[in-house]
């Protein structure tokens, strides 16, 4: 009696420190970004220990995201399509269109392979699956962003063997079908897993235990962030040039992502229109990470970590304008 009192105790306990932790939003992601970029230096190689683990670790982001579809919601988009077709045209071809147009214009030669294989896998991802987080850290209606995320992810596995060797041109050999097969295999996946849990658990549980999931999600998330920043904080100060450089190069995609979908997307509203743009330039790199078997070149592995910094930094930055904006327009 005793040790089943405990067991109970001590589930009690993990839930309230998950759903803590799921409750922390923009600010438990900043400090997941911290963990994963200092930890590193007190045990050095944990996050190359962490990256045969990067499959399971997208599955789980997968899995969460998919069985969080608000079902009804869901028919009234997909029965007025429109929106969320031109959205993932946006997404699948649109930004892609214009990196490789870019990359022709700077010329490949110019620029090293595995920064070339880095956009070009970059370009071809669907967006991160924190998507729909970061439009619940934002108040936006969180069923636009799940179904943008889902159709694109959806079609990634047909569309990313052609968009990925498309965009790098002739300066790289990028194996189309393992990279089709391999995410075909783990999207494939996490739907059905995800449908299973939906069947078994119910939605109404899975909506009662959401800031459970939130946090066992985050912790997830650090771990990836474990994965893909091991060494940046070293070369930082070894390659400082080549970090900043990359660094402007990520934040310029996302930032710029966004502005464009504010321009070209009016008619979304703002927040879908915002939330297409987080989508178009914040890309689920570690899931191609994951399909290349974790087998990339240096520079590759450097420009995906350093493209974690508008992932994690950009909710807090958009909340933070949004916050001066309204106060000014209160003052006015």
């Amino acid at each position: 009696m005793g040790a089943c009192s405990t067991q109970v105790s001590g589930i009690m306990k993990s839930r309230h420190w998950l759903s803590y932790l799921g409750r922390q939003g923009a600010t438990g992601m900043s400090v997941a970004l911290c963990i994963s970029a200092i930890l590193p230096l007190l045990i050095p190689g944990i996050g190359v220990a962490l990256r045969p683990a990067l499959p399971a670790m997208i599955m789980a982001f997968l899995v969460n995201a998919f069985a969080r579809v608000d079902i009804g919601q869901a028919r009234e988009i997909i029965a007025r399509p429109s929106k969320l077709l031109l959205g993932m045209g946006w997404v699948v071809l649109g930004i892609p269109a214009v990196f490789w147009l870019a990359l022709t214009l700077v010329g490949r030669q110019n620029l090293d392979p595995g920064l070339i294989l880095g956009l070009s896998l970059q370009t071809a991802a669907a967006p991160i699956m924190a998507t729909p987080a970061v439009a619940m850290v934002l108040d936006i209606d969180v069923t636009f962003s799940v179904l943008l995320l889902l159709a694109t992810m959806i079609v990634q596995p047909f569309t990313a063997p052609f968009v990925a060797p498309w965009v790098a041109g002739s300066a790289i050999q990028v194996d189309g079908f393992s990279l089709g097969r391999n995410l075909l295999l783990m999207i494939g996946g996490s739907i059905v897993i995800s449908a299973a849990m939906r069947w078994l658990v119910g939605q109404a549980r899975l909506e009662k235990y959401r800031f459970e999931i939130s946090g066992a999600n985050l912790i997830v998330f650090t771990l990836f962030g474990l994965a893909m920043f091991d060494g940046v904080v070293v070369r930082t100060f070894t390659q400082p040039w080549l970090v900043v450089s990359l660094s402007a190069v990520a934040f310029a995609v996302a930032l710029g992502s966004i502005g464009a979908a504010f321009v070209f997307l009016r008619a979304f509203g703002r927040d879908d229109a915002f939330i297409t743009g987080f989508a178009a330039g914040h890309r689920n790199v570690g899931l191609m990470a994951a399909a290349q078997s974790g087998s990339l070149p240096s520079i590759t592995w450097l420009y995906f970590a350093l493209l974690q910094l508008p992932i994690y930094l950009t909710p807090q930055i958009v909340r933070t304008i949004l916050r001066f904006w309204r106060q000014a327009r209160q003052i006015d």
